[in-house]
């Protein structure tokens, strides 16, 4: 049942995880339960320890009520491997209420058994399973098992809900909470076992209604912290059996909530059963489970996958990272990714219950399982599919947490506009925030590209960048910040679960996720700048006038050092306002340039932020000049040596002791006008400069001057130079001008030459090189050696003329001088001839001074030496040939000529030129020869050697100018005269055919070799003979022919000897060898020589081996055996009798003589019996009876005879004496004796009787030899390694062993011992006896005694230490290692130490462990020598004496720089515990002494007060060394020392900022930012005498010494470190480029303070101000000095201005300054510009009336150096008026038509000019360009119609610009016409005009009258007379219109009619009217008729473009 309960859990967490929004884990449960009884420990924790046949499992058991089974004994169910390995015992069973088994009612307990190993010592565990009592299986219950089982014949039906999940318990488990689950199947339920639902199942609807309501419970108890899972997990643990439960049931059950540490009541209610198989997805089932805890009500649902659940064991679960493919199944497969997901994509009518299905199936195809889809048709498999293809698509799952990159910000200005940097939202792209921005702010998105409105709500996602921006008021008009508290989008954190087995059965079951609420806020800050406007009114200080052009600053600081924003120059109204970011209430107004003509004001002014009417008076003064002469030369600073020579360095300086006069170049005059000087007047004379190497001449009036040289410096020439020098206003902020000139003098130079000649011919050489040197140490301006004395400076190389010019710039007052460095080729270098000079300064007309030498030099000469040599032997002639008298010629090989050059040829090619015979040694030689090429030849040999015909060429090359003479060996290899010489050799020994004998050796000696005896022959024992065989042999022997043949021997005359004969052979005599002929492979001719055979008889003695001396005892016999023959030696006398010897035998003399002769053999002779008292000697000898063989000739027979000792070694004996004692074994901090055998022990064996010899041989008188006398000593012996000594070879008799030296170590033995030897027979050699000996060990005593060594008293306490001098080893194996601590001893009240150790002899040495308090222990090492003292001592006694000394210290105090004495110090030594141990006061000079310190304690020395100007030292810590050494302890202080650091700031471009831009108002503010200067250079005075602190030592400095030099760097620091403390002052001598130099010297306090400041610091920040510009613009009329106002100009940069940083801040040809010509014509630009850049001015616009000409002017605003404060350019540029001609012409003719009323009016109608035209052109100028004007006709001239109005534009040129305007006439055409409209002649027609006037008079014809200029106005056409038959017409009024057109008008007569028809009134027509049927206008109705169609044409495309 518990094991349902398990599944129950896992598969209701399952659900409740899916749906619910929080799971916390119960790490803490298990941590804080109460603590329970020491039991066996679980199986799972000592598993590792235990071996396969002690592990018990232990499996659930079931049984129903009543059934038989005692608890304790009944094992079923318990797997037990060897019952005989473990014992099992019964612990408990208890149910869930603690109550103990039993099975008379349902139930579940859990029962607990302790399993002991019996054959190993593992330990006791535990282990436990469930015991299920139930209900007997009614009948019913069995059918619907069976109904069930019908489903699958592999899973149980009976727990196919409770294993639906089994991951939930991993989920538990991954608190390492232990686990134990039941091994199970499951089954998927048929369609049929589902067909019928319980009375209990819910229909579809209400399952999905009842899983929505669960999505959003809430599944903690905030109070407790308790989560579902805790409350499910501790249920199961205490036994609520869920599947147990009915419907509508209830269990209450106790958890432990860990967080609020309490316990809480739970109840779980179990509700409906639902199946699954409604949604037609498979035959799922679940339960509904309500679980209530604290405040938390949630629903549970279980889900049955058909998996094979889980065995027993405890399983570990595991959370997935956000980017598994589970994790994201159970993120978007549930409404934890938002109700817009899969299925309301995809499946929205889906129900929930559907919904968790197919959720389900694709997370358990997302974790891997094999089965995922077992139990579900294809429909529910293809949308699992569906949901998990949609889940890998989509993002990785969202993390909440979510922050800004920088959440408070800054705004900072951006062009008209504030805004913030950029920020980045960082957090997951899904996650999302809202910000509601304040009014007036702007969010820019970065990432999109889009700006928000201001003030909107802004919805950003994570990974966004943006900024905000708001106005610049936004502080007034707002805020001065906004910030904000923003809620994330995402509020829960999701997770997924896996539990992994490590089993073969499966992988665990899923938890789903679990979503955690973690609502995320996130805060942001942003705050506005604010604003502030200074204003400020310039005005004259006298007058009060308002003043334009002076520009101010702002500045933070009091100092006005660091700017923060430049303020425009002041208005025509003094005014000059400015806006800036507000940093601080106050600020620093200060100008910075003032208006032109005034000087700068150098006040500052505290200004509120708004400062408006602050005004100050600004005073003028008359500016002077001041004039400033400089004289520069070259002075010697350095050299750069090399090994090829000296680089004299010069470097121009000024120049002290010039002269000069000063004229006026010009009249000098006041500002007012007043002449001061004329032009020419003396102004000073003979100004002379100074130390610097300059003069001035102060307040000069302004003008131009000429400086001319008077007088020029010592060492300089004096060119009489002269200079003119303008002393020129310099603007306002310049009070007086300073103007210098620099006058440079050449230095007076040396010129040094050499000649190079031939000293025979003095012809010039060219190719002489000669080195010019220092004749003294060469030292610079400064007094320092630069060249030490004899430093190489140049060399020069002559010419073809001999001669060679040096470039070195020599130094002038100098000695100097020259040697040739290298002769010219084939000439000798001349050592001995060197040219000295001294330059000096000859007066300052001169500019140089020459120096000039010749030398001379022999030629290189030659020797040829000879060298005669055997070509084989070399400097030894062979034989008797000779190497002397062989005569040489020397011939010249190729034309030998003089060396000059010039001289010509000495020997012509092949010319003799000497002879040469050579001595004794074969040398001749010849010298003095000229340099060339020579060959020599033998013209005769010396005697033996043939001639050598072979010629030797010689080349007498140059070997270079330190070779005089050039030496050549030449080496003849000579032929020596040689013939070899041939033998045969045979034997003499009776043959008729005489064998021929190899082997035969002969030698040959030269008889001039060999010197004569007494005797007349020749004594070959002190000569050599000569090689006369291969291979250097000086023998050759015969061959198997016998013959021999010598190699070829040299010239001479020798003596041949046989020097190896073959074997019983005699040689032949010596004969003479000549050799005198050249035949090397011809011998001489045979010599043919004879030997004689060898035999002799054997002599046998038989002798004792050790005397040698034969044994006088017959009957020893011998044989001898033929070793060739293989047989015994048989010989016969015939004497007395005939007797076959085959043995023979030895007299009473001891030997025996073979009575015949034996042949040449090899015979063996062999003892058979030996002589009494000898052993056999079986080492049978051989002997050769050969000539070789020594051998006698008897006297008296003549025979010869071979004698053979044959010696026997007598029997002997044999005495071993056995020796032991006691020897050290080990070590174990004892040492360990046993007896062992003893080397070493020497013994006497003396003769206990008279012993003899064994040969009885007798002496002179008769008696015995003895080998010993009784009493004698016999030997002497030693034992070995194992205590023996054996004494062999003793002869026979009695004997006595007596020890006469104990071995090492030990002590003799005096007791001596006996041993007797007899003979036995031939066959024993040795008779053996022992005897056995033992000593005693020596033994040692060592005392160390201690004494005071001042009174000599002894000294208890002392502590030695016994150590090994060496190591201790036994059988060659260290025991002890030498340097081994053995004994302590401590020294008593009487000074003893005694070592009671037993140890061995050996070497030891003591050492003091501890002195006694109060006195210095010795490192002394005492060694102590026990060695062996001899035999006769027992025990050893080493004793010692030890003395102690007190410790003693001096104590100094010193100046730790020059380590003088120091007095005044105040001194104390404290001990470890600061207790003061001495106190004193430093005298110089005295040591103070300290003693008694205690050994090893450390103390401190401590100043208390140092003495005046130093500072006080660091503690000294000593500690006392254990010395008897006097102990120095010195302190010494050191003095403080100064740092200077100047910290230089100047002005950096930062940013430009457009202020405005319109029409002549753009401007750039440029901003400069304070920064640091590199570069800077200042030189460091001492500003009074800086002294040593010690009083004694020089001064540092002297006042006004130059310290140091020092310059900015990167930082813009420059820092004097380490100077001596005192006062200086500091000059700036050079500062960086682009600034003003500021050359007021600063003093500075660096002097000493106290003891305790180390270093005294001057930090202070220098600014130098920046050079600056005034760019000024003239505009004007060309041709004239009118100003021009209004023309617009702009102020451009040629390149990019970039900011200090590289920043580029205005692009190349962006515009800077834009401004308008005032009334004066005049523009000066306001711009800060920077130094070093490119700039143009150009005009944009001309004034009014004027022609542009687009001129741009450059200028390069170049740094002017650091003596210049402002730079100014002026720049005028002139323009021309534009010209209009106007003319009014007819239109017929083109003449100019007067009397036209002509105007011309702008654009806005305004007349700008109106005239009546003339027969001239009309002129308009200034009319402006590009503007448009009307040329409108008033009143045309009378007869002209009124021309059209003329529009035109201004172009830009000053060309006259053309508008001609033309006028037509009026043209009117009358026609007197019938009624009919026929024309009617005969009428008199009149026209009048409107004053009645006739205008014209004519009579009407066929045709129409036509009339030309008519004026303008309205007439009246009057017929006078009608024609006849006509009536006259009434007057017709027309008007003359203005226009070009024919005018017509129309006269109708009608003719006279009778009386009697009535006069019918008609309507007026007019005449221009056709009328219906009136063709008499055709082209009129056709004109129309087109006008219409054009018309609706145009209406009809234009209608088509519309619809376009």
């Amino acid at each position: 049942m518990k094991g349902k309960m398990k599944r129950m859990v896992s598969g209701l967490l399952t659900a409740v995880t899916l749906f619910s929004s929080f799971m916390q884990p119960i790490a803490s449960y298990a941590a804080e339960m109460p603590a329970e009884e020491k039991k066996p420990p679980l199986y799972q924790e000592v598993k590792d320890l235990l071996d396969a046949d002690e592990v018990v499992k232990a499996k659930d058991y079931e049984l129903e009520i009543g059934d038989k089974f005692d608890v304790k004994e009944d094992f079923s169910g318990l797997e037990i491997p060897d019952d005989k390995k473990v014992k099992v015992t019964f612990e408990e069973a208890k149910n869930d209420q603690k109550q103990d088994f039993t099975n008379d009612h349902a139930d579940t307990y859990t029962a607990v058994y302790y399993v002991e190993p019996q054959t190993t010592d593992h330990p006791t565990y535990q282990i436990s399973r469930k015991l299920i009592v139930k209900e007997p299986v009614t009948e019913k219950q069995s059918e619907g098992a069976t109904e069930q089982d019908s489903g699958s014949s592999e899973d149980s039906p009976e727990d196919g809900e409770a294993d639906s999940h089994p991951e939930m318990a991993a989920f538990l488990e991954s608190e390492n909470i232990p686990l134990e689950t039941q091994p199970e199947t499951e089954t998927e339920l048929s369609s049929e076992a589902v067909s019928e639902v319980p009375e209990d199942a819910l229909p579809e609807e209400a399952l999905d209604a009842e899983l929505e309501a669960t999505q959003d419970q809430d599944t903690v108890d905030e109070e407790t912290g308790l989560t579902l899972a805790d409350v499910l997990t501790q249920g199961e643990d205490a036994g609520v059996e869920l599947l147990s439960m009915e419907e509508g049931e209830t269990l209450s059950f106790q958890v432990y909530a860990a967080e609020a540490k309490a316990t809480q009541n739970v109840d779980v209610t179990r509700g409906t059963c639902y199946y699954y198989s409604d949604y037609g997805l498979g035959s799922y089932l679940t339960y509904k489970y309500t679980v209530k805890f604290g405040n938390i009500t949630a629903t549970a649902y279980c889900v049955q996958p058909s998996k094979p659940g889980p065995g027993d064991g405890n399983y570990t679960i595991t959370k997935l990272a956000d980017s598994k493919a589970l994790a994201k199944v159970c993120y978007y497969g549930t409404n934890a990714a938002g109700d817009e997901g899969f299925f309301a994509e995809k499946h929205p009518d889906f129900s929930a219950g559907k919904r968790f299905i197919i959720t389900h199936l694709a997370a358990a195809y997302a974790n891997g399982s094999s089965d995922a889809f077992s139990g579900t048709n294809s429909t529910g498999q293809s949308l699992a599919m569906e949901l998990y293809n949609y889940c890998m698509s989509q993002p990785e799952i969202p993390d909440v947490a979510m922050s800004f990159s920088k959440d408070n910000v800054k705004a900072y200005v951006d062009g008209n506009s504030q805004r913030t940097e950029e920020i980045t939202f960082k957090a997951d792209v899904l996650q999302t925030i809202t910000m509601k921005l304040p009014d007036g702010v702007k969010l820019h998105n970065v990432t999109t590209g889009k700006t928000s409105a201001a003030g909107a709500d802004v919805e950003i996602c994570g990974g966004t960048k943006f900024y905000l921006s708001a106005p610049l008021t936004q502080v007034s008009d707002v805020a001065g910040s906004w910030s904000a508290t923003m809620k994330g989008s995402i509020t829960k954190d999701y997770s997924a679960y896996k539990i992994t087995t490590g089993n073969a059965t499966q992988d665990l079951a899923l938890v789903f996720g679990e979503g955690v609420t973690d609502e995320k806020y996130v805060d942001f800050k942003v705050s506005w700048i604010e604003l502030a406007t200074v204003e400020v009114v310039k005005k004259d200080a006298d007058t009060n006038d308002k003043l334009a052009g002076a520009i101010f600053g702002i500045y933070s600081d009091a100092d006005c050092k660091n700017l923060i924003i430049q303020m425009p120059a002041t208005d025509k109204n003094g005014t000059s306002s400015v806006t800036f970011v507000k940093t601080q209430e106050t600020v620093y107004l200060k100008e910075i340039t003032a208006p032109a003509g005034y000087v700068v004001n150098a006040s500052a002014f505290n200004v509120k932020l708004v400062a408006k009417g602050n005004s100050e008076t600004v005073p003028n003064k008359e500016q002077l000049g001041e004039l400033t002469i400089y004289k520069t030369g070259e002075v010697l600073t350095g050299a750069n040596v090399t090994e090829n020579g000296v680089s004299f360095v010069y470097t121009t300086q000024k120049l002290k002791g010039a002269k000069y006069n000063v004229t006026a170049a010009e009249d000098i005059k006041t500002p007012a006008g007043t002449v001061i000087y004329k032009k020419g007047a003396v102004v000073a004379e003979n100004l002379t400069t100074g130390d610097g190497g300059s003069v001035s001449l102060k307040g000069l009036h302004l003008g131009s001057y000429t400086i001319t040289e008077v007088g020029a410096p010592e060492n300089y020439y004096n060119a009489g130079e002269s200079k003119t020098v303008t002393l020129a206003y310099a603007g306002q902020s310049v009070e007086t001008v300073f103007s210098e000139t620099t006058f440079h003098n050449d230095r007076q130079k040396a010129q040094v030459s050499v000649v190079k000649q031939d000293v025979d011919t003095e012809n010039p050489l060219p190719g002489g090189i000669y080195a010019l040197y220092a004749g003294n140490d060469i030292k610079d301006v400064n007094g320092t050696v630069i060249v030490e004395k004899g430093t190489l400076i140049e060399k020069a190389t002559t010419g073809t003329d001999g001669s060679a010019l040096y470039q070195a710039d020599l130094p002038i007052n100098n000695s100097y001088y020259i040697k040739e460095a290298q002769a010219p080729n084939l000439y000798y270098r001349n050592t001995t001839d060197t040219y000295s000079f001294r330059f000096d300064y000859t007066g300052e007309k001169e500019d140089s001074v020459k120096f000039s030498h010749i030398f001379q030099n022999d030629h290189v000469n030659a020797t040829i030496k000879l060298v005669k040599k055997d070509g084989e032997t070399g400097d030894q002639p062979q034989g008797d040939a000779t190497l002397e008298g062989a005569v040489y010629g020397l011939f010249a090989k190729k034309d030998i000529n003089h060396p000059d050059g010039k001289t010509g040829v000495l020997y012509k090619a092949g010319q003799k030129v000497a002879e040469l015979t050579t001595d004794k040694e074969g040398k001749a030689q010849i010298t003095d020869l000229y340099l060339g090429e020579y060959f020599i030849q033998e013209i005769s040999p010396s005697e033996g050697y043939l001639l050598d015909e072979k010629s030797y060429d010689l080349a007498m090359d140059y070997e270079g100018d330190l070779t005089a003479t050039v030496e050549k060996v030449c080496t003849s290899n000579e032929t020596v005269i040689k013939q070899p010489f041939q033998i045969i050799k045979a034997a003499n020994n009776g043959k008729t055919d005489a064998d021929l004998l190899s082997g035969v050796g002969f030698r040959a000696y030269l008889v001039s070799s060999l010197n004569t005896k007494e005797d007349g022959s020749y004594d070959f024992d002190s000569a050599s003979p000569v090689v006369i065989g291969e291979n250097g042999a000086t023998e050759i022997f015969t061959d198997e022919k016998g013959y021999a043949c010598s190699i070829a021997i040299p010239y001479g005359t020798y003596v041949v000897r046989e020097t190896t004969t073959p074997h019983n052979y005699d040689p032949v005599d010596d004969f003479i060898v000549k050799i005198t002929e050249n035949h090397p492979n011809e011998p001489q001719v045979w010599r043919v020589l004879l030997d004689k055979e060898f035999e002799a008889k054997l002599k046998i003695t038989k002798k004792d081996d050790e005397t040698h001396r034969s044994v006088l005892k017959a009957g020893t016999e011998f044989k001898v055996f033929n070793l060739d023959t293989k047989k015994y030696v048989e010989q016969v006398t015939t004497y007395p009798t005939v007797v076959t010897h085959k043995s023979y035998f030895t007299d009473e003399a001891g030997y025996l003589i073979l009575p015949n002769n034996l042949s040449i053999g090899h015979y063996r002779i062999e003892e058979v019996n030996a002589p009494y008292g000898y052993t056999l000697n079986e080492n049978y000898y051989e002997v050769e009876v050969d000539s070789n063989t020594a051998f006698l000739v008897d006297s008296t027979s003549g025979d010869t005879v071979i004698s053979v000792d044959y010696e026997n070694h007598p029997v002997k004996g044999e005495l071993t004496i056995q020796k032991q004692g006691e020897v050290l074994k080990d070590y174990d901090g004892k040492f360990q004796y046993e007896m062992q055998p003893l080397s070493g022990a020497e013994f006497e064996i003396i003769a206990a009787e008279d012993i003899y010899t064994a040969d009885f041989q007798v002496d002179s008188t008769g008696n015995r030899y003895k080998e010993y006398a009784k009493g004698d000593v016999v030997a002497k012996v030693t034992t070995d390694k194992d205590g023996k000594a054996v004494v062999d070879n003793l002869p026979l008799g009695k004997y006595t062993a007596k020890e006469v030296h104990a071995p090492e170590g030990f002590v003799l033995n005096t007791v001596p011992q006996t041993a007797e030897f007899a003979y036995a027979d031939q066959d024993t050699p040795v008779v053996s006896q022992t005897l056995a000996f033992t000593d005693d060990r020596q033994k040692v005593s060592i005392r160390v005694e201690k004494q005071d060594a001042e009174n000599g008293k002894t000294v208890a306490g002392a502590e030695f230490g016994l150590y090994t001098a060496e190591d201790v080893t036994v059988n060659g194996e260290v025991i002890v290692s030498a340097d081994t601590f053995l004994e302590k001893a401590v020294s008593g009240q009487d000074g003893i130490a005694a070592f009671t150790l037993d140890v061995p002899l050996g070497k030891y040495y003591v050492t003091e462990l501890k002195a006694p308090a109060g006195y210095v222990s010795s490192d002394e090492v005492i060694s102590l020598d026990a060695s062996y003292q001899g035999e006769s001592i027992p025990v050893i006694t080493v004793e010692t004496v030890k003395k102690n000394e007190p410790t003693t210290f001096e104590f100094t105090k010193a100046d730790i720089t020059t380590g003088e004495e120091l007095e005044g110090a105040t001194l104390i030594v404290l001990d470890k515990d600061g207790k003061e141990i001495d106190k004193w006061t430093s005298v110089k000079g005295e040591a103070h002494v300290v003693k008694y310190l205690e050994v090893g304690q450390t103390y401190t020395l401590r100043e208390e007060f140092a003495p005046y100007g130093y500072l006080k030292a660091e503690d000294v810590t000593f500690t006392v060394e254990d010395t008897k050494e006097v102990q120095k302890v010195q302190m010494q202080d050191e003095v403080p020392t100064a740092l200077l650091i100047v910290n230089k700031k100047g002005e950096f471009l930062d940013k430009v900022t457009l202020l405005d831009r319109a029409k002549g108002t753009v401007e750039h503010l440029f901003e400069y930012v304070t920064g640091n200067l590199t570069e800077v250079t200042f030189e460091v005075y001492a500003a009074e005498d800086v002294k040593a602190a010690d009083g004694v030592s020089e001064d540092y400095y002297k006042a006004d010494d130059l310290v140091a030099t020092i310059t900015t760097d990167e930082n813009g620091i420059a820092q004097a470190k380490d100077l001596p403390v005192g006062k200086y002052y500091v000059k700036e001598v050079g500062t960086a480029y682009g600034y003003v130099l500021d050359e007021e010297p600063r003093y500075v306090d660096l002097t000493y303070r106290d003891q305790d400041t180390p270093v005294v610091v001057y930090d202070e920040d220098w600014q130098n101000n920046r050079q600056k510009v005034s760019v000024h613009v003239l505009k004007r009329e060309k041709g004239s000095d009118r100003a021009l106002e209004g023309g617009i100009f702009g102020l451009y940069t040629r390149e990019d201005i970039k900011s200090a940083s590289g920043k580029v801040l205005l692009e190349k040809d962006e515009i800077i300054e834009l401004k308008a010509t005032d009334a004066e014509g005049k523009i000066t630009f306001a711009a800060d510009l920077p130094v070093g850049g490119k700039y143009y001015v150009k005009e944009l616009y001309a004034p009014d009336g004027f022609v542009t000409e687009n001129e741009e002017q450059d200028f390069t605003f170049d740094y002017q150096g650091d003596s210049e404060a402002n730079v100014t350019y002026d720049f005028t540029f002139e323009n021309e008026p534009t010209t209009v001609e106007i003319t009014k012409t007819d239109l017929t003719d083109g003449k100019e038509l007067p009397g036209a009323h002509l105007k011309v009016t702008d654009e806005n109608g305004n007349t700008v000019d109106e005239w009546t035209s003339t027969k001239e052109a009309h002129i308009i100028k200034e009319l402006v360009v590009g503007k448009k004007y009307t040329l409108t006709e008033t009143k045309p001239a009378d007869g002209y119609v009124t021309a059209e109005s003329i529009e035109f534009t201004i172009e830009n040129t000053a060309e006259a610009q053309k508008v001609r305007m033309e006028d037509d006439v009026t043209k009117v055409e009358i026609s007197k016409q019938d009624i009919a409209g026929k024309e009617l002649p005969g009428a008199k027609l009149t026209i009048l005009d409107k004053d009645g006037k006739i205008v014209e008079s004519w009579t009407s014809t066929d045709k129409p009258h036509y009339i030309e200029m008519l004026p303008i106005g309205e007439y009246t056409l009057r017929e006078e007379t009608a024609p006849e038959g006509y009536l006259a017409a009434n007057d017709v009024k027309f008007e003359v219109k203005d226009t070009g057109e024919v005018q017509k008008v129309v006269m109708v007569d009608e003719a006279e009619k009778p009386e009697e028809t009535p006069n019918t009134p008609e309507t007026p027509v007019s005449p221009d009217t056709p009328k219906t049927g009136d063709d008499r206008h055709p082209g009129l109705w056709i004109l129309l008729l087109l006008l219409a169609s054009c018309t609706a044409g145009g209406s009809v495309w234009y209608l088509r473009r519309k619809k376009k």
